[in-house]
């Protein structure tokens, strides 16, 4: 766990843990609640729900180690590139300057000093810009593994909100308790976001939950009429 604690991995992998939790959130009902309509039978929907969140979890955890991989291979060789071009600059500007340097007669100690301060200068700088690159970058802010793990883990989370009510519930009286806990949830994950990049918590909150639900309505209601056109044809 990075120097900071839990607060800390969370800061750094905000991007895994919105993107993990609010797709299995919405994912999860959308699906649990077709389901249940469609079945009216608690025992499917909870294998199901259960084998839909293990199974997506895996996909997004190897998704997300693969894209964050990939995303770190092309800025290290894009690194690579600005490192030789650079020292090829330094090259010719030590050059240069060394000849002016002797033109003006300074003595070889004094050109010695200003060529390998330019020297330590121009690597200072590069380091510079390559740390504040990287912690720039969001795709490659972490290790591919801890965003594949992270990942992994909070769509494991995210799914169990939707799916605890038709663990306890009789499945007529589970579809509201899961939208509700779905909400909840959505809206604590825009809070958390809030809290990371120090923003209005309320209008994150509520972006969150009212984005993530508008897109779990219209997904639930395309599944609905390509249900009802099936049944047509069929």
């Amino acid at each position: 766990m990075p120097k900071g604690g839990f607060k800390s991995l969370i800061s750094n992998s905000i991007r895994e843990v919105v993107f993990g939790m609010e797709d299995s959130v919405v994912s999860t009902l959308g699906a649990l609640t077709g389901i249940a309509a469609g079945t009216q039978n608690a025992q499917v929907v909870i294998i199901s729900g259960a084998v839909l969140i293990v199974v997506e979890a895996l996909s997004m955890s190897a998704g997300s180690y693969l894209s964050s991989k990939s995303a770190v291979e092309v800025y290290e060789a894009r690194a690579k590139q600005d490192s030789a071009r650079l020292l090829q600059e330094r090259v010719s500007d030590q050059e240069s300057l060394h000849d002016v340097l002797k033109r003006k007669r300074f003595s070889k100690k004094d050109i010695d000093l200003v060529m390998r301060a330019l020297k330590r200068e121009r690597r200072v700088w590069l380091k510079e810009v390559k740390r504040c690159e990287y912690r720039m970058l969001p795709a490659v802010s972490g290790s591919p593994v801890r965003s594949g793990i992270v990942m992994g883990i909070f769509f494991l989370i995210g799914g169990m909100f939707p799916l605890t009510p038709y663990l306890i519930l009789p499945i007529e009286y589970a579809v509201a308790p899961s939208v509700l806990l779905a909400v909840i949830a959505l809206f604590g994950v825009g809070v958390l976001k809030a809290k990371i990049t120090n923003t209005s918590w309320a209008k994150s909150g509520f972006e969150m939950a009212a984005i993530s639900l508008t897109a779990a309505i219209i997904g639930f209601a395309v599944g609905r009429v390509a249900l009802q056109i099936s049944e047509l044809i069929t």
